[in-house]
């Protein structure tokens, strides 16, 4: 992958076919789910993308915006918020729950650095419910994600889990409700910075020292052991009422994950999880590679938000939604060869020309692989068999369909295995039966 212009990534052809068939996996499995595909427009009103987002994150649309406007427009930096507004616009012709995939790029105006761009891929899923949503709609998405992963071959991860209320309720002990949000952001960046700092940076709104150190304690509660054992300690505080009912979500999504296959050892409560995003209410969790791909950051993430939608309306739309950092995860499965590049076309047929007065002959017997699925090229350039064959490898093609004017004649052509070099001659009336059977 490279990129002409700092933070916008492009993909040479054999990257992109294999980009592309990650989407596919990705795209068959949503689908697999009931999740519905949709696109939203990559403009929205700035008014709207600050129902979540902060105004250095946009992309004025200068040239689109309404005359003698500086910023009315701006290029869509997540998908989740214009969802919200797409829902909110069409809610009387949608069937809820309503569940939607979505994999487009977004634009972000921040400072590129390796695994973050300013043009990228997300790739999202969302729930969404009108008035209400169970919480067993959670442990669906966060398994349906888990399922994706390990499709597409990522070596070892696990998803760390945890619930805003009982962040939320914990930290009302402590601190004026009023500061929540901001200990919450810090929360948010707590492995990126040192112990000091955070205690330093903690103390503008806990002051006691005892309470920075209860608060420490409280946020290392996986030390405590498996999920069990933390979720038993996490039980025994009850704190009150909004965050003992985070506890008792969080255990029911833990229970739905252990009967949809997810062993405990692949979730993690992790009560420093705390998704620096302000619309999420509920469940979040975050999915991060171990071992080699541990440095890449978190591969996919996303959570409950009660109240997202109500930005934008007064209607209540419950949702809980994920996404699968893409951009981020591809390159790197790549560079480790855990995803193959090898392919330089989608084809796996080269129909090659050797004598150009019966160019229509072959062109007949490509078309007729392609109308039984088999992708197909014709070889159009006027070279000779040698070149056409060179060219028919550096592609990657299975199969290369070889005939002279003597055997055009006889209807007949040789089908050329390009790895094995083994070949065999056939009638043209049957070669697509036969080309489709050794593709199989």
């Amino acid at each position: 992958m490279k990129s002409s212009i700092s933070g916008f990534p492009e993909f040479l052809p054999n990257e992109q076919i294999a980009f592309n068939r990650v989407i596919d996996t990705i795209r068959a499995h949503f689908e697999s789910f009931g999740f519905v595909p949709m696109d939203t427009s990559a403009v929205e009103r700035v008014s709207t993308l600050l129902a979540k987002g902060n105004d250095n994150e946009i992309y004025g649309i200068y040239r689109l915006a309404d005359e003698g406007s500086k910023k009315d427009l701006g290029l869509r930096f997540d998908l989740t918020v214009p969802f919200a507004r797409y829902v909110t616009e069409n809610f009387g012709q949608l069937v809820f729950p309503h569940r939607r995939y979505q994999i487009s790029p977004v634009w972000r105006g921040e400072r590129p650095q390796y695994g973050r761009y300013r043009q990228f891929y997300q790739c999202d899923i969302d729930i969404v419910g009108d008035g209400d949503l169970s919480i067993e709609h959670d442990a669906e998405v966060v398994s349906l994600i888990s399922e994706v992963l390990h499709s597409l071959n990522v070596p070892s991860f696990h998803t760390k889990l945890n619930n805003r209320k009982i962040l939320f309720g914990f930290i009302k002990t402590l601190a004026p409700a009023d500061k929540v949000v901001e200990i919450i952001k810090l929360v948010d960046k707590i492995e990126k910075v040192s112990v000091g700092e955070f205690d330093e940076a903690i103390k503008k709104f806990i002051a006691a020292k005892d309470d920075i150190t209860k608060f420490r304690t409280f946020l290392d509660a996986e030390k405590r052991g498996d999920n069990f054992k933390v979720l038993h300690w996490l039980k025994s505080l009850n704190f009150n009422e909004e965050y003992n009912s985070g506890v008792d979500e969080l255990t029911n999504v833990l229970q739905v994950l252990k009967k949809l296959g997810i062993e405990d050892q692949s979730v993690k409560v992790s009560t420093k999880l705390a998704r620096g995003l302000t619309y999420y209410t509920g469940i979040v969790f975050e999915t991060v590679c171990d071992d080699d791909l541990s440095n890449i950051g978190s591969i996919s993430g996303g959570g409950r938000y009660d109240n997202l939608a109500a930005m934008l309306s007064d209607k209540a739309f419950p949702g809980v939604g994920g996404t699968i950092g893409i951009s981020r995860l591809i390159p790197r499965l790549m560079e480790k060869g855990l995803l193959k590049t090898d392919r330089q076309s989608p084809a796996s047929v080269l129909v090659t020309v050797q004598n150009r007065e019966f160019i229509g002959s072959y062109m007949e017997i490509s078309n007729k692989l392609r109308k039984i699925g088999v992708k197909t090229e014709t070889y159009l350039q006027d070279k000779n068999l040698g070149a056409q064959l060179s060219y028919a490898s550096r592609k990657g093609y299975n199969f290369a369909i070889i005939a002279n004017e003597a055997e055009l004649l006889e209807s007949k052509a040789i089908i050329r295995n390009l790895k094995t070099k083994d070949q065999k001659t056939i009638r043209t009336e049957y070669i697509g039966k036969e080309i489709f059977e050794l593709l199989k």
